[in-house]
Order: structure tokens, then C-alpha cells, then sequence
């Protein structure tokens, strides 16, 4: 059968003005979506209080609209997976740090996670790369400080140690932040002459996020998406063919949508490329929502199985063998082969998992959602801006489900750790270094061990060495003109004409900016057409939106002005075929 997927960028919060524009779309395609996915600040904003744990000036803070959907005032039309960013209600989402319901029908998928739906297998990887704290333990306890509000989104090596470990083929990857040198697998010039300041983080190789890079060379998934650039950029990355880790690794466990007959997820292509991955991943990131802006694709795939969300045996599996290996301090914990060590879940733990599943008679994630805040009452708290900020821990329901049901201890207290959120007095290393907020200091993860992540992804388990030729290398290399392809021109999808409130400065320097671009140009700033809400159709125009860089290392990298679609490798593939929805 095939399942129809929405895949939307950075969510910011405004669940309303996306899923109107879905149901927008349905209506006038008269076809069904069957899944979103949004590629984080997806900002699952419960309460005042949760504002205060989100990193981002409190002038632009708002409520939004997701507390309407975790009080039941509405229901996510659609079933809805998201990944973290780097502007979320960071409480909220460390009572789900294994995957869990931010609200009926809204799955997130964990700070790292992988879930079959439709039998397609989605997996992610929360916040985005910062070098000062990739070493750290997740020592963010509350109450957060400025630094470590900020910091509890940074990507930790444990986690992309724990996606390493997943041996079966992964049709759908998401990450906030871009893959390392990702700009040169598609039209980089294009690129560049939409986001100039990116230039130099291009050339030297800084642009983005390492640990995604090594996690895109070992896995290599059928489809990867991120978000964070505030633009469209699609790139095709054609895989080496090589021994790679997986067939019946882990005792065969998981196996996925790669069985069946077929091109592209959910075929026999990943197992033919050599049983760990696809031979070529396609990547696409996404717009923020705002008018004009390609912030949404839709695809269709093939699905071995009903639209339904399931546990990924071969992930739960992986979370028991790994458990042990949790920090909650502040230094590092070393991880096997330097965190680059692929050897999948231990056999027992795969069994443990089994059993468990059997016993549950099914493998479907149950809709237990419970309420752990009061929501917002946008009557009672009318005019009041500020909550306060959480004192301590709440322990989900769903996570000590989760953790009964594997047969584990709960680990995600520190107040059950002496000592776990202790940084430097100064802060230092915690967040509170500068830098380039796109991957400055990338080249420091070679300290971790890049050549071996990088260049020997593709080996297989412990011992196993590569075959066949040399393994992606997203090493720097010296710009050149793309590769021309033949593809039509893409079209440029302009699927809402309201405005948010939250601009694009995210972050210190926005303080010394003055208001949002929206409020200095009144409320029907850059609306091309007047016309108001969904089923009115697109607008024909965007609101002013700055591409300046943001200069704290911390913000987003500001967003391109033309609404029109991204070229590249793979910008104009027919599974990226931007939407009219006029």
C-alpha cells in the first residue's frame, strides 16, 4: 500500500496554521495524509512556566498553539512524529526523552529514537551540534540557568552512539541541523546566492553538523530531512558500495520495509547496496512556517503495513544495552571505540525485547498520554506574559511505562545523582561558548575520532573491515560549479498567507535588534494578497525577514525572502516536487 507523508521544517510552534494548510490541501487534492513530520522547533509549549525553560529572548516568547492540543481543546488531525530543535520547552521534552505523547496523536521521538509507521521505518536525532558540548553528559537539571537552557540541545556523542548501533536499514532520517558538507551534494551555488553568509562556512567545511554526518554515512537511510537554515535545499549523496553492517546482525532483529520488491524505501534496495542502508540518500531541508516559504513537502511512499506507529524492536533493544552507559554529569563518560563502535544490541537484550513485545501481544505504541502540567488558560491568564521557572523533575508516566516494560530502572532524575548538574562556575562549556551557530569548530570532532566515524562508517560490527570501494567522505573539498541534471524547474510552494510572531533573531542579538520585522510593519506586513487564513489560499507574498547571521552562535541562520523552491541534486526529483495548493 502507499502512505502519504507531510514533511514540514522548523514548526515554531504553530500547529494551527500547519494543519490548516494540510487540510487545506486535502480538500483540494482530495487525497489523504496519512503522517507529519516535523524536523524540530517544533516548541511543545504546554504553559507559562515551559516558557521559561525555552532558550530565546523573553520579548519573543509566545504561547502559540500547541497547549490547545495538550489540553484536548483540539486534536492533532493527523499523527505527528517531530524531533527537538534548538528552541523547545526543554522541560517538557526531558520527561520524554526516550519518545513519548506531547499530546494525543503528536509522537516526539526521543533526544534520539527510530518508530515503524506504515511499517517504514523513522528515525532521529534531537538539537543541534555544538563542539564544547558534545563530550558533556546531559547534566541539565532544573532549575536551567541561561547556559544550560541553551545547552541541553546540543547533540551528545552518547546518543549518536546509540543510533550507531542500529544495524537494519533506516528509510527516514530526521536532524534539525544539516549533515556536514551536505551544501556540496546539491546545488551549491544556489545556495550561496540565496544565503551568501554561508560562503565561508562552505568552503572551510564548518557548515553543519558532524555526528549527522557519520550517522548519514553509517545508516544511510533512504530519505533524510532537517530544517534549522530556514530554507528548501535538496542534495542526492550516492553511497559507496561496500560491506556495511546489518543483515542478520542482532539476530536478524527489525527487519524493515527493505524486504520488499521495489525501488527506494520499503524494497530490496537497501539490502542489495549491501544489507546495512540504501545505495543513495536523498536529503531535503525545509523552510520555517511563514507566507511564501517552502516549509512543506508531501510525499508518497510504499508501506509494507497499515498507518499505524510501532515500537522498533532493534531501537528498544539498543535502549536496554545502552542503559547502563547513561550520563548525567557534567564530564564525560567514554564510550565504546571512542563512541564510533557499532555492534548492535546484545543478543539477550533482543530476546528481553522479544519476550516483552509477545507478552504485550503487540508491538503498536499505546495511546497513554497523560497530562503532567496544567495547560494554559488563555481566559484565567489573559495578559500575564511570564510563568516561573520549573523547580524540579516531573516523571512522565509514559517513560516509566517505558522503562518498566524493558525491565529497567528510571534514569532521568538528577536529583538522583550527587553532583550531575555541576559545569564550571563560569559556565564554560555548558553552552555559554560563542561561535558560529551552523557547526563552528566542526573540525574539532576529529578529536573523537571523525576519520574513523567518517571514513570507516561503513565497515561493519566490531573487527569487520570495509569491501568494494572507498566510504563517503564528507571531507572539505574545493568548491565547484554543480553537476548539471536533467530536471525541470522547480515550483515554488506558497502554502499560507497569515504571520507568526516569532521573528527570525532567536537568540541574544535579537535583544539589540529591536522588535520583530511583523511588529515594526504592521500586522499585514509582506501579505501579498490580503486575503486571510487557509481556505483562502495561499499568499502571494512573505513578510520581511532578515538573512543576516545571527551572532551568538547560538540562533537560527535567518531565513531567504524569494518563497521560491531550492534547486540541487535532487531538489527537482519527482518526490520533491513542490505543490500547488492555489
Amino acid at each position: 500500500m502507499k502512505i502519504t507523508i507531510a514533511v514540514e521544517g522548523c514548526g515554531h510552534g504553530e500547529l494551527d496554521k500547519i494543519y490548516a494548510t494540510l487540510q487545506h490541501l486535502e480538500q483540494r487534492e482530495g487525497k489523504k495524509i496519512d503522517l507529519l513530520i516535523c524536523c524540530g522547533d517544533f516548541q511543545a509549549v504546554r504553559n507559562l512556566d515551559d516558557l521559561e525553560t525555552m532558550a530565546c529572548p523573553p520579548k519573543y516568547r509566545s504561547m502559540q498553539t500547541f497547549y490547545k492540543y495538550y489540553s484536548g481543546e483540539r486534536v492533532a488531525p493527523f499523527p505527528t512524529i517531530f524531533i527537538g530543535g534548538n528552541h523547545e520547552a526543554a522541560n517538557h521534552l526531558w520527561e520524554l526523552y526516550y519518545g513519548g505523547w506531547a499530546a494525543p496523536n503528536i509522537y516526539f521521538l526521543g533526544f534520539a529514537g527510530a518508530v515503524k509507521f506504515g511499517g517504514l521505518r523513522i528515525a532521529g536525532l534531537s538539537g543541534i551540534y555544538k563542539q564544547h558540548d558534545y563530550l558533556r553528559g546531559h547534566h541539565e537539571g532544573l532549575p536551567y540557568t541561561e547556559s544550560t537552557m541553551r545547552s541541553i540541545y546540543h547533540v551528545r556523542d552518547f546518543e549518536v552512539f546509540r543510533l550507531l548501533q542500529l544495524q537494519q536499514p533506516v528509510d527516514i532520517f530526521l536532524s534539525h541541523d544539516w549533515p556536514t558538507n551536505i551544501a556540496r551534494y546539491g546545488d551549491t551555488a544556489r545556495l550561496l546566492a540565496k544565503k551568501s553568509f554561508l560562503r565561508s562556512e562552505v568552503e572551510d567545511g564548518s557548515l553543519g553538523s558532524p555526528p549527522a554526518a557519520q550517522l548519514l554515512a553509517a545508516l544511510r537511510p533512504a530519505f533524510w530531512f532537517s530544517a534549522h537554515l530556514h530554507t528548501k535545499f535538496a542534495a542526492l549523496v550516492q553511497h559507496p558500495m561496500a560491506q556495511q553492517p546489518g543483515g542478520g546482525g542482532a539476530g536478524g532483529v527489525g527487519g524493515t520495509a527493505a524486504a520488499a520488491a521495489g525501488p527506494g524505501p520499503g524494497s530490496a534496495a537497501a539490502s542489495a547496496s549491501g544489507g546495512g542502508g540504501f545505495p543513495a540518500t536523498r536529503f531535503l531541508a525545509l523552510d520555517k512556517c511563514l507566507p511564501g516559504r517552502d516549509f512543506l513537502q508531501v510525499i508518497e511512499l510504499d508501506a509494507p503495513g497499515p498507518p499505524e506507529l510501532h515500537y522498533d524492536e532493534e531501537w528498544l533493544a539498543v535502549l536496554r544495552s545502552t542503559h547502563a552507559m547513561t550520563n548525567l554529569r557534567f564530564q564525560h563518560a567514554p564510550l565504546p571505540g571512542m563512541g564510533s563502535l557499532r555492534t548492535g544490541p546484545r543478543p539477550e537484550d533482543v530476546q528481553f525485547v522479544r519476550r516483552a513485545l509477545a507478552e504485550r501481544g503487540t508491538s503498536r505504541i499505546p495511546d497513554n498520554f497523560a497530562a503532567t502540567a496544567a495547560p494554559y488558560d488563555p481566559v484565567a491568564q489573559a495578559g500575564q506574559r511570564k510563568g516561573r521557572m520549573p523547580q524540579r523533575h516531573e516523571r512522565n508516566p509514559q517513560t516509566v511505562a517505558l522503562m518498566e516494560m524493558l525491565g529497567l530502572p528510571y534514569n532521568l532524575d538528577h536529583a538522583d545523582v550527587r553532583g550531575s548538574g555541576a559545569p564550571p562556575a563560569d559556565g564554560r562549556g555548558a553552552g555559554a561558548a560563542g561561535g558560529s551557530s551552523r557547526g563552528a569548530g566542526s573540525r574539532a570532532f576529529g578529536a573523537v575520532g571523525a576519520a574513523a566515524a567518517i571514513g570507516s562508517a561503513a565497515g561493519g560490527r566490531a573487527g569487520q573491515q570495509p569491501g568494494g570501494r572507498a566510504p563517503l567522505s564528507l571531507a572539505p573539498q574545493p568548491l565547484e560549479p554543480p553537476r548539471p541534471r536533467a530536471m525541470a524547474a522547480p515550483v515554488a510552494l506558497a502554502p499560507n498567507p497569515e504571520e507568526i510572531d516569532l521573528g527570525d533573531l532567536d537568540d541574544e542579538e535579537a535583544e539589540a535588534a529591536g522588535p520583530p520585522q511583523e511588529a515594526r510593519q504592521g500586522p499585514q506586513a509582506g501579505d501579498g494578497d490580503g486575503e486571510a487564513g487557509p481556505e483562502a489560499g495561499p499568499a502571494g507574498g512573505d513578510v520581511g525577514d532578515d538573512d543576516a547571521p545571527p551572532s551568538d552562535g547560538e540562533g537560527d541562520a535567518g531565513g531567504g525572502g524569494d518563497g521560491g523552491g531550492d534547486g540541487g541534486a535532487g531538489a527537482n526529483d519527482p518526490m520533491f516536487e513542490p505543490l500547488d495548493i492555489r
